[in-house]
């Protein structure tokens, strides 16, 4: 009797906050399956709508240098972890988007962000071309190269680029309205934010997701099942890229001055580092692995300033080396990544305290 009561109890739970078995494409493509999912979803969005309200300005800063973090990252995601294709030239991606939205910049920054990513994403292809032929580390030392080009074209095209001044932005104007710090900027943020997020999440589950997928498992066998290799690796550039535009868009509103130190090589390696301890190919690793690796410097921040500012030169350093550390750690003891450790945690909840 008590056995039957429990199954009974556990089925119902099941049904109602579980996942449930997906058994059609449109089932797997929403996304929320179940109502406290749904619950959660709309709750999440309003938190966010709200943020501004409930956060002093320093965290809000950081809040939004995520928000932007994760754009950028989902977009490395979406390559790496999605189609299997290794870059090293995002930074370039970033300040392609940043030198295009410095230009159009105040009451245009909206306009002027979406063309840096529509620029960005039209590089890509272009940088997608060496994949047709080569992959693996080949490819990563091909993308490389984009990183060095656009790093002398940051500094040597002063009539686009301002040069290694850089270049100054007015604060970003949406619909007359003044956005002139985080609290305000982050609303565009959110309004570039949101509709991409959701876009990547129904990307990866869609047709065009499996054959990334299928790409990134075996290319030849993905062939001869008769994926169409040449589209399938170039649209991941140039989403990927699109992506790391809007970042860069973003980015340069946030600070409102830009210069080439700012996308150099350590910046793309800061990007493949949030794939790597995100988990790469879900649109949860992105946040977390952004979350993780923008903490970082707050982390260590705070360590030097309570051992002294004697200190203080060191810290570049040192973040590096805890960077570097992470990579390795996340890819012995964590292949997953963050998102990988969550899901368990999840999975251990979403049954308890009920039997099985």
């Amino acid at each position: 009797m008590l056995f039957r009561l429990s199954q009974t109890l556990t089925d119902r739970y099941s049904r109602t906050f579980a996942r449930t078995v997906r058994a059609t494409y449109r089932q797997d493509e929403a996304y929320a399956s179940t109502p406290l999912g749904r619950l959660w979803l709309w709750t999440a969005l309003v938190l966010l709508v709200m943020l501004p309200l409930l956060l002093p300005p320093y965290p809000m800063y950081v809040v939004v240098l995520i928000a932007i973090a994760s754009i950028g990252a989902l977009g490395l995601h979406l390559l790496v972890g999605g189609a299997g294709q290794i870059s090293l030239g995002h930074a370039a991606f970033l300040g392609i988007g940043a030198y295009t939205a410095s230009h159009l910049a105040g009451p245009l920054a909206a306009v002027g962000i979406l063309l840096g990513g529509v620029l960005a994403g039209l590089i890509g292809i272009v940088l997608g071309l060496p994949s047709l032929r080569i992959k693996g580390t080949y490819l990563a030392i091909a993308t490389l190269a984009l990183q060095f080009l656009a790093d002398y074209v940051f500094k040597r095209w002063e009539a686009v680029t301002g040069g290694i001044r850089g270049r100054t932005l007015p604060p970003a104007e949406f619909l007359g309205i003044s956005m002139p710090n985080a609290d305000a900027l982050w609303y565009l943020v959110l309004l570039f934010a949101i509709p991409l997020f959701f876009y990547a999440k129904r990307l990866l589950s869609s047709r065009a997701g499996r054959l990334w997928y299928a790409v990134r498992d075996n290319d030849l066998s993905a062939r001869l099942s008769g994926v169409d290799l040449t589209r399938a690796k170039l649209t991941a550039f140039a989403i990927s890229a699109f992506y790391a535009g809007i970042a860069g868009g973003l980015l340069a509103n946030l600070y409102k001055s830009i210069t080439p130190d700012n996308f150099v090589l350590t910046f793309s390696i800061q990007y493949l580092a949030m794939v790597i301890v995100g988990g790469a190919g879900t649109v949860l690793g992105a946040v977390l692995g952004a979350t993780f690796i923008v903490l970082i410097p707050e982390v260590l921040n705070a360590i030097v300033g309570a051992f002294g500012p004697q200190f203080a030169p060191s810290f570049a350093a040192w973040r590096n080396v805890v960077f570097g550390a992470l990579i390795l750690l996340f890819l012995i003891l964590e292949p997953l990544g963050l998102v990988g450790l969550w899901g368990r945690i999840r999975d251990y909840f979403r049954t308890w305290p009920l039997p099985y």
